[in-house]
């Protein structure tokens, strides 16, 4: 399977504990992948590429896949495509420090192609505090692209409420904050691409189109506050 311009792509060689754990019946992929098909290029097509530019993010892929390379402007390279700076001329100081501080850490604890997933997301959320969560979550995605996605807040909503048409007592967190919630993002990717051809008269979709489908669709669902 090919990663994703800005998600999910699986190995088949996941350690055991990261086998899939969503589990989807069929009769729960069926209607999961007849509800994205009809709408899937009007939120994918909506993907900002500008902002993300896939070009950047395929060169970062490259930097990290031999971490011993990896040094401080790849690091910041990586925040930035990440926090959607592209182009912008005032990156967030914190993000610069944050890039700092991991580029001091990369050289004695960087992340290998590969290394346990669990054990590389545990020993940097460590190092960074639970702050850095969708940072370590993106970090772990540049060194091993083929076994997690890129994790946001809005493809991670979309998943949920995407589930919650077909386990309505699941529920869902407002934002994901836990090695499982990037399982769970992960999973539902694999079930929608594994069932599409089974389930829907459209062309199955390459990856990449079904991310930026999540994280558009995520985006517009995103909760308005209520002005009092």
């Amino acid at each position: 399977m090919k990663s994703l311009e800005h998600g999910v792509g699986v190995s088949s060689l996941l350690p055991l504990t990261t086998k899939n754990l969503l589990n989807l019946t069929e009769l729960e992929t069926a209607a999961v992948v007849r509800g994205i098909a009809p709408e899937l290029l009007r939120y994918a097509n909506q993907y900002d590429e500008k902002k993300y530019p896939p070009a950047e993010l395929a060169r970062l892929r490259a930097v990290f896949a031999t971490p011993d390379s990896v040094l401080e402007p790849d690091i910041v390279a990586a925040l930035v495509w990440k926090y959607g700076h592209t182009g912008k001329a005032n990156y967030p100081k914190h993000q610069r420090a944050l890039a700092a501080r991991i580029a001091k850490l990369w050289s004695t604890n960087a992340m290998l192609p590969a290394q346990d997933l669990m054990d590389a997301f545990s020993r940097w959320r460590a190092l960074l505090g639970p702050t850095s969560f969708i940072t370590v979550c993106f970090l772990l995605h540049l060194v091993q692209p083929d076994a997690v996605p890129i994790l946001d807040q809005h493809n991670y909503r979309s998943v949920t409420l995407h589930l919650a048409t077909v386990r309505p007592g699941l529920g869902g967190k407002a934002k994901p904050s836990q090695f499982s919630d990037l399982l769970l993002v992960r999973d539902f990717g694999l079930a929608v691409l594994g069932g599409w051809e089974r389930y829907s008269t459209s062309e199955k979709p390459p990856a990449d189109v079904l991310d930026r489908y999540l994280m558009m669709h995520g985006k517009a669902h995103k909760p308005r506050r209520i002005v009092r």
